[in-house]
């Protein structure tokens, strides 16, 4: 079973739990003043009841921040497309962002669904529209087909996460990885929920795609060896991904295993 990340704390939470904190002691000095029990002098409490108010400010502006950028990322309604609509989604995203986009989808893509071009780079993408963490063959998937696609780099873009395991294998294999953090952020930066859209009429020829698409994946050839570019089975994908450490996190086909 895969490693949960542990989620970092955000500036919400580090903010708020100062703010009780300070509420905590404030309440206690009050209390407890009568008593002679209070805590540092009499410049404290109004101290105390200034970063209470700096802090709740805060919070408010950030919350306020953090709602308007998923707006303008339109990250909700990339939660409910189909795979294929998230793919022609990130194509408009990358042909804004001054990229040459050509998509390569249908049987036989090898784990490549766009492929971003620019006078100096060329970049495969795998893309990911789940609602679970994306796991290590999607990273093996990407990095095999950078080699079939002749390409500098491989990036896998999620609406999601990825597993320890997943990220793990990227850092060794060089993948790049886009996650909901990172994806929600790049949108927003275009106001992607203005700027990109994609017509209802390609909506209803995707659903119809992806359904072709469901019907043959037993025929699709998605693994293939990363020497000579031929297709391999299920068993033999399952060994290589099992021995990293001899196949350096690629697939090879049963004779050039041995090579």
């Amino acid at each position: 079973m895969a490693r949960r990340r542990k989620k970092e704390p955000t500036f919400v939470d580090l903010a708020m739990q100062l703010a009780v904190g300070c509420a905590f002691l404030l309440a206690f000095n009050i209390t407890f003043s009568n008593y002679g029990a209070s805590i540092g002098g009499a410049w404290l409490n109004p101290l105390l009841v200034v970063i209470i108010l700096v802090l709740t400010t805060s919070i408010g502006f950030r919350i306020y921040y953090v709602q308007e950028k998923l707006k303008k990322a339109n990250i909700q309604e990339i939660d409910k497309m189909s795979g294929t609509m998230f793919e022609r989604y990130l194509e408009q995203f990358f042909k804004r962002k001054g990229w040459q986009v050509k998509r390569t989808g249908g049987k036989g893509d090898y784990g490549a669904d766009l492929i971003l071009i620019s006078t100096t780079k060329k970049v495969v993408i795998q893309a990911k529209r789940w609602k679970k963490n994306v796991g290590y063959e999607a990273i093996q998937q990407a990095y095999t087909s950078k080699d079939v696609y002749s390409c500098h780099e491989a990036w896998v873009v999620t609406n999601s996460g990825f597993t320890e395991q997943a990220r793990d294998g990227a850092k060794r294999l060089g993948v790049k990885l886009w996650d909901r953090e990172i994806l929600i952020e790049q949108m927003a930066n275009i106001n992607a929920a203005q700027t990109i859209t994609v017509k209802e009429t390609e909506q209803i020829d995707e659903n119809a795609t992806e359904h072709l698409h469901d019907t043959r994946k037993q025929d699709d050839d998605l693994f293939i060896c990363a020497r000579c570019g031929k297709p391999v089975t299920n068993k033999v994908k399952d060994y290589c991904l099992a021995n990293p450490k001899r196949f350096n996190g690629r697939i090879y086909c049963y004779d050039h295993q041995r090579s």
